[in-house]
């Protein structure tokens, strides 16, 4: 099941502070503290665009020296990456962090995959247009679906699709 709770979570919220001035959107945070070191990974995106190698690196070196100030003796570790071309979403920000990208979602109440480009998404739900419901074969313009619904979520990525 997707959670709801990264936006609540404040070492999420200072990430994403930090990376709007690169203009990237925070996708997901987590952390990782042991006695003589802690870990970080970092998940970001470019909104309208793919992210770039430059974008990550820009990332990271802004993140790093504040948290290797704030880690103290311990040592960091530190991982800034994409969100990949078939990302398992974890969380329902991602929705608003991709739209406009095609994803997969498992509808609980039709039992099986819909497929769309996501349009919008609120608090409660994402809607999709474009829409394929897989098993039924049925298509539409635009499906709004209840993330208490959604029973997992992906980006989805066709090669076919692909122009390069």
């Amino acid at each position: 099941m997707l959670t709801s709770d990264s936006k609540t979570k404040k070492l999420f919220q200072d990430i994403e502070a930090l990376m709007e001035s690169l203009e990237l959107k925070t996708v997901e945070v987590a952390a990782n503290d042991q006695k003589n070191s802690k870990s970080m990974r970092v998940v970001l995106a470019k909104a309208g665009e793919e992210i770039t190698t430059d974008d990550l690196e820009k990332a990271y070196n802004i993140i790093y020296p504040r948290y290797e100030i704030l880690s103290g003796d311990r040592d960091l570790t530190l991982e800034v990456s994409s969100p990949g071309m078939q990302r398992n979403f974890k969380d329902t920000l991602e929705f608003d962090v991709f739209k406009g990208k095609s994803v997969r979602v498992y509808s609980v109440k039709n039992s099986c995959y819909v497929t769309g480009k996501i349009a919008s998404s609120d608090e409660k739900a994402v809607t999709l247009e474009n829409y394929l419901i897989e098993d039924k074969k049925e298509t539409g313009e635009s499906i709004t679906i209840d993330f208490s619904d959604i029973a997992k979520a992906k980006l989805e990525c066709r090669w076919e699709d692909k122009n390069d």
